[in-house]
């Protein structure tokens, strides 16, 4: 008898924790590779989703980062803050996350580029060249900043070897207003619509027209593919949403990614037209003329044309930082989220819990 109400106060117990963790307000929704790969080439035609209080990105990732301690951290950026919509945000993060005793030790390196039209309003073609000697960032063809092994760079580029990367899009709210601004629900629904991705091996002196980047897929998005990609399904601290595998959808070629309130998940609206002609794909950073020297590490001010109302500026209180899984602040270590695991981890080590949620609608 005890035994079984044990049990059945276990089960209840369960049950309420789980429906706890699905209490978020609302859902946003995050696509990512089946594959890993040891560098390469990633192109994606987008255009973004942006409004006061989101994050609309495309990055990579090693998918056990989130076990800090002595799992290093591998991770590239491209992230739209959503109280910005005239840039974007490249960073590198690499050492290790807190864990297992140890205190917070990752490295990040964040800079913003402008973007004309703004992300939200035109598609464009975001680029990461990734190698074992620099990581590039592209936008429409053109290089924005470049990160060489050993300069300047805390060892990022070599510390990113460390481990291969999945490529991941993501659509969500931080709680934090520094960083991306002030929340309104009224602008949902949000949405980042993907026009095509492709996705470059790296092979030195063998890759397409004499480059060291061979094209190893294209999808245009006619339909899903479930071998080559997989939908998230988990939450994570300081995010108001869900991510919500019913908030990713195809149609008309595109892949959409939403963010919606909770109930309401679904796409019913139109597709916008990619108009513009995509820009011929660079086959190569070190083959662009628009390079700078890789004895030269960029900066964010010397390689980017900007305005003074360009970058997204650091608020007063917190610095910027998207940073898939640590926020900074000028008196605050940095501090970790729990970020996206693609095998589902119920906590991290540091006590920052993450769920697998169960979506009924």
């Amino acid at each position: 008898m005890n035994i079984k109400k044990t049990a059945v106060k276990s089960a209840l117990v369960v049950a309420a924790l789980a429906a706890a963790v699905s209490a978020k307000e609302y859902s946003g929704a995050e696509l990512y590779t089946n594959d890993t790969w040891m560098y390469g080439k990633f192109e994606a035609r987008m255009q973004m989703a942006a409004g006061s209080g989101t994050v609309s990105s495309m990055f990579l990732y090693h998918n056990d980062s989130y076990l800090g301690g002595n799992e290093p951290w591998v991770e590239v950026d491209i992230e739209i803050l959503g109280k910005n919509p005239n840039s974007f945000q490249s960073n590198i993060i690499t050492g290790y996350g807190p864990g297992n005793g140890q205190p917070d030790r990752k490295v990040t390196s964040e800079k913003h580029h402008a973007i004309n039209p703004a992300s939200n309003q035109s598609f464009h073609t975001y680029g990461m060249e990734w190698t074992p000697d620099y990581v590039a960032w592209t936008l429409d063809g053109q290089v924005v900043r470049k990160t060489v092994k050993g300069q300047g760079d805390n060892n990022q580029v070599q510390d990113l070897g460390k481990k291969p990367q999945g490529l991941r899009f993501n659509l969500w709210s931080h709680e934090d207003a520094g960083w991306v601004g002030a929340w309104n629900d009224n602008i949902l629904p949000v949405y980042q619509f993907i026009n095509w991705v492709k996705v470059y091996e790296y092979k030195p002196g063998q890759g397409d027209n004499g480059t060291d980047f061979k094209l190893l897929w294209t999808d245009d998005f006619n339909t899903f593919d479930n071998s080559r990609w997989s939908k998230g399904d988990w939450t994570f601290d300081g995010n108001r949403v869900d991510i919500s595998p019913t908030n990713i959808f195809t149609k008309d070629g595109m892949a959409i990614i939403a963010l919606t309130k909770k109930g309401q998940e679904g796409f019913n609206g139109q597709v916008p037209k990619d108009n513009e002609q995509p820009a011929a794909s660079s086959s190569s950073v070190a083959s662009s003329s628009s390079v700078a020297s890789s004895s030269s590490v960029a900066s964010s001010a010397s390689q980017v044309p900007t305005s003074s109302s360009a970058a997204a500026p650091a608020s007063s209180s917190s610095e910027s930082n998207a940073i898939h899984g640590l926020r900074t602040t000028p008196t605050v270590e940095k501090e970790r989220r729990g970020l996206v695991n693609a095998k589902g981890a119920k906590v991290s080590p540091n006590g920052h819990k993450r769920y697998r949620v169960n979506f009924e609608y």
